[in-house]
């Protein structure tokens, strides 16, 4: 039976290592798209996202730990969710970035989630010196970056083989 989207999501893999790849704004807009369309809580619609070019080394020196990955990347998408808007903002944040994920692939592009919440900056939390260098108001909190670029590792893709069907469960445990 044919499944693009098992395709796809089959295909995708964490990159670290980008080319000097641009993304077109065109590209770049048909991902967002993909990102606003993803499901949220109560129909709140919550997320936000930035989308950086120019300031990624900053951006790297916001996560004193696993920062230095988002170097090299084309843009880096800066993922934060509005607090007021319902308690699910963890989830609301985590679904959109899946969806940046696929979309990302679809374009043959590298992607790497880049955790940002409960993460520590160089003197205060990763969150806050990330909403102070992009100017985000109070009431958000950044959950993660997605780093984009042309693919500079190529890893295989999962087969049907890599996965273990003993983890679905009917009806009962």
């Amino acid at each position: 039976m044919e499944n693009k989207l098992f395709d796809l999501a089959a295909k995708r893999r964490s990159v670290r290592r980008y080319t000097n790849e641009h993304i077109s704004d065109e590209v770049m807009n048909e991902i967002m798209k993909v990102a606003l369309a993803a499901p949220c809580s109560f129909g709140h619609r919550p997320v936000e996202f930035v989308i950086v070019r120019d300031k990624i080394r900053e951006l790297a020196e916001c996560k004193s730990l696993g920062g230095s990955q988002i170097i090299g990347a084309d843009a880096v998408i800066v993922v934060m969710v509005k607090l007021d808007r319902g308690e699910f903002w963890i989830e609301d944040g985590a679904i959109a970035s899946s969806y940046i994920l696929l979309a990302a692939e679809q374009y043959d592009l590298g992607a790497c989630w880049v955790h940002i919440r409960n993460r520590t900056g160089k003197c205060k939390s990763s969150d806050e010196e990330i909403r102070k260098l992009l100017g985000v108001p109070d009431g958000y909190a950044v959950l993660n970056l997605i780093a984009l670029g042309g693919k500079g590792e190529i890893k295989r893709g999962y087969t049907e083989k890599d996965f273990d069907f003993g983890k679905v469960h009917y009806e009962k445990y």
